[in-house]
Formats: C-alpha cells, sequence, structure tokens
C-alpha cells in the first residue's frame, strides 16, 4: 500500500518561509521528505538531536533544508521547527524525548536520516547524536561553529577545506573519525574529548599544527609530528600564517593522527 500527499503551509508566526512535506508508506516502512524554503536570513543555528539510528548530513539543498526520513516507526520520526530573528535563523530537528519510546531496533527496522543543509547560509552547528552511525560530509558549507556530542557508534566527520574556526567534539564509545585536511583560511581552535575507543584524525600538511593530548589511557599514533611531553608539532608550527590547535582529553583507547 502506498500513501502520497504534499503539503504546503504558510508559517506567519514563526518565520516567512514555507514548509513542504511528502510522505510515502509502503510496507513497515515510512518514508517523508520535508523542506524548508530560504527566507531572508545570513545565518542559521542549526541543531539536530537524534537517539539511534543512521545520520547523514551534508550541503548542496537548493532550500534552507532539505530531509529525507525514512524509520520503521512513526514515533521515531523528527520534529522540525524554525523561527527567524532579523538576519539569523534557529532550525531544529529533534527526535522527540517521550517516555516509553522504544529504540531497540529489530532485524526488519530503521530509523535513517538525510539532512541536506544550503552552502550559501553561515551555519553554527549542533549535533547531539545517541547510539548508531554518523557520516556528516560537512564539505562546502559556510560553517562558524561545529559541536558534536557523540554517543555510542561510528562517526564520520568530513570538515575538508572547511575552514570552520571552532570545533568541539565529545566522543563516547566507538570509532570517531574526523577529516580536517585541505586549504585553511584562519587558525583553528578544536577541543575534542574521547571515551572509550578510537579516534582517528587526518590534518594538511600546508599549515601549523599543535596538539596537546591529556588523560590518554591508551597509545597516540603520530608518526608524522614531533612529540615534546604532551605535545606534538609540525615543522610549519609557529612558521606559517595560521595554525589548528587542537586539544585532546582522550578517554580509553587509540589516537591516530595521519598527515596529507
Amino acid at each position: 500500500m502506498k500513501n502520497k500527499f504534499v503539503l504546503i503551509l504558510l508559517l506567519p508566526l514563526m518565520a516567512a518561509c514555507e514548509f513542504r512535506s511528502e510522505s510515502n508508506h509502503d510496507g513497515g516502512t515510512r518514508q517523508i521528505a520535508q523542506s524548508i524554503k530560504l527566507d531572508e536570513v545570513e545565518s542559521v543555528k542549526t541543531s539536530i538531536s537524534m537517539k539511534a539510528g543512521k545520520l547523514t548530513v551534508k550541503g548542496g539543498a537548493t532550500n534552507m533544508v532539505d530531509t529525507d526520513i525514512t524509520s520503521s516507526r512513526e514515533e521515531w520520526q523528527p520534529d522540525i521547527e524554525y523561527t527567524s530573528t532579523g538576519s539569523t535563523g534557529r532550525l531544529h530537528i529533534e527526535q522527540p524525548d517521550f517516555e516509553g519510546i522504544n529504540f531497540n531496533f529489530g532485524d526488519d527496522e530503521s530509523n535513517n536520516w538525510l539532512i541536506q543543509l544550503n552552502d550559501d547560509l553561515t551555519q553554527d552547528l549542533d549535533l547531539n547524536i545517541g547510539a548508531g552511525e554518523t557520516d556528516l560530509d560537512l564539505r562546502g558549507l559556510k560553517l562558524n561553529s561545529v559541536n558534536i556530542d557523540a554517543g555510542v557508534g561510528e562517526h564520520n566527520i568530513n570538515l575538508a577545506n572547511t575552514s570552520v574556526p571552532r570545533l568541539d567534539i565529545n566522543a563516547g564509545v566507538g570509532e570517531i573519525s574526523v577529516d580536517l585536511s585541505g586549504q585553511w583560511n584562519n587558525d583553528l581552535d578544536a577541543d575534542i574529548k574521547g571515551g572509550i575507543g578510537e579516534l582517528n584524525l587526518l590534518l594538511p600538511k600546508e599549515i601549523g599544527i599543535h596538539i596537546e593530548v591529556s588523560g590518554a589511557l591508551g597509545s597516540v599514533n603520530a608518526p608524522e609530528l614531533s612529540k615534546n611531553g604532551n605535545e606534538y608539532t609540525n615543522d610549519l608550527y609557529g612558521k606559517s600564517d595560521y595554525v589548528l590547535s587542537l586539544e585532546i582529553k582522550a578517554g580509553i583507547g587509540t589516537v591516530n593522527v595521519s598527515v596529507e
């Protein structure tokens, strides 16, 4: 059985934007595509909170945001809210926090979110991820800050060529990979707190690098950097126009640093 509808709403009390929704319901899976059209804002504070499932975030939206949500249960689908004040918008995409919702997946169950953001708007991005798999391909976005609270699972974060000035990551249990390679037009101030598992960093070679590691109950592998106590630097540190400064408070596991 397949049902499909298109709904266009004007939200005059929240913002001068259009909200578009399409849904398909086929068997045990429900798919919803939603978009919020562009208004006059120049920047957006975007908050995404997912308790369990697979989250994919990338650029390329033709609207302010385009989403494609596929889930086995209706209660797993997110609430989407947008407001604006002056030149700043506030976008919230959040899984409802209702008591009694079960996030234990059966063999034939899934909860997959694809969220596309607009490349032309400056983003302050705040992500809260519970358990599951995360693929954040943020290349091409104009990022002012990125804050990620990652729980249990595998998390891939691609920030290559974004030149984001502020990055905060709080990792839980599992593997987290962060790509900071490419060209930089400013300094980076990054604070990464590791949990239990593996942290993989890919850094550019054409800019100064300074890493300070504390609390690591495991190994730090950074063969292309010079080590002095708990600090790691490259040859361009103190010489290049910009510096990537990373403070890593590691947990139990391994920190792998490569340079390209």
